[in-house]
C-alpha cells in the first residue's frame, strides 16, 4: 500500500501566439492528482488539479476544473489565451 503524486497528460493540441513571449506554439493539457495504490494497482485518486503548458516558452497555469473535466473525457474545448 502506498500514496503517490501522479501526471497525466492529455492528447490535447490547441495552437496559439503566445502572450507572454509572442511566438507561435501550442497548449499542453495535464492533470496531477495524488493517489492510492493497493498491491501496485491503483486504487483511489484525489487532490486533482488540471493544468495548460504553453510548448514555446513553457509557462503554466491552472485551468477550471470544468474545462480540465471537459478535455479529459475528450470533449472539443478552446481555452482562451492568458492576457
Amino acid at each position: 500500500m502506498g500514496i503517490t503524486d501522479g501526471r497525466k497528460d492529455f492528447e490535447f493540441n490547441q495552437l496559439i501566439t503566445c502572450s507572454i513571449c509572442g511566438k507561435y506554439g501550442r497548449f499542453n493539457v495535464f492533470m496531477t492528482y495524488t493517489v492510492l495504490s493497493l498491491f501496485f494497482i491503483p486504487t483511489l485518486k484525489w487532490n486533482k488539479h488540471y493544468y495548460v503548458q504553453t510548448s514555446c516558452c513553457g509557462t503554466v497555469y491552472e485551468l477550471d476544473q470544468e474545462i480540465g473535466k471537459m478535455i479529459s473525457r475528450g470533449e472539443e474545448v478552446e481555452i482562451l489565451p492568458i492576457r
